[in-house]
């Protein structure tokens, strides 16, 4: 029995003798447990907690990520009318097809799907008979190619040009305001304490400082630098 139903269970993320291993633990617990008195056949009962026992295993142990036991549940369904298709001779159903079976919506379908995605190890090969890993392909997103990085060097420079079409007062307002010093960006009331003016006001010498900057984007090409920032 406990073959039969360890079998049912193959290719779930653990081997068959893992399943062997875990339905007979479930045996186990089912002659501890089994009370004739109550008039249960013990097949019927021991084929329960067998059971049991595999799918928490499962469940547990065969993903990197967990799922939500009832998710392991609609995928169960899935995979049993994926079955049922190739037997009747369709080798190939459409997503549309097996959700129809199983009785749920195509959406739901495909994200259940995605979570069948098994996740690769970053310090797996890629190829058998090399030694070269993913980790070593995968582009690392948090560093900047060399023409886009030497881009935006140059276009800091430029705008840190520009500034000095502002006063003395609306540039230093600006710098706090972005945190173009210390890459902290300061309020209005901070900068407002910083020069003893009231937050109105900062607010107008910024709108003014930043209209000024506006006006001299075409005419400085700083419209050269649109396709870094997108």
């Amino acid at each position: 029995m406990v073959v039969h139903i360890a079998k049912r269970y193959q290719n779930r993320g653990l081997g068959l003798q893992d399943l062997l291993q875990e339905g007979s633990m479930g045996l186990m617990k089912s002659v501890e447990k089994f009370k004739p008195q109550v008039g249960c056949r013990f097949a019927t009962y021991a084929y329960w907690w067998i059971r049991q026992t595999i799918t928490k295993a499962i469940f547990q142990n065969s993903r990197t990520i967990r799922l939500p036991e009832n998710v392991y549940g609609l995928l169960g369904k899935v995979m049993e009318a994926k079955r049922s298709y190739i037997q009747e001779g369709n080798h190939h159903p459409t997503t549309e097809e097996v959700a129809r079976r199983v009785g749920i919506a195509i959406d739901k379908l495909e994200k259940l799907l995605c979570f069948t995605r098994t996740p690769l190890s970053m310090q797996q090969t890629v190829w058998s008979d090399q030694t070269t890993t993913f980790q070593e392909i995968t582009a690392d997103t948090e560093i900047e190619i060399p023409d886009v990085s030497a881009s935006k060097q140059l276009m800091r420079k430029h705008i840190l040009g520009l500034l000095n079409i502002l006063s003395l007062k609306e540039r230093q307002i600006i710098r706090l305001r972005f945190g173009i010093e210390d890459g902290k960006q300061k309020s209005l009331s901070e900068i407002g304490s910083v020069f003893g003016l009231s937050k109105e006001r900062v607010r107008q010498l910024e709108s003014r400082a930043l209209y000024k900057l506006k006006q001299c984007v075409g005419s400085h090409g700083l419209d050269a630098y649109a396709e870094i920032l997108r």
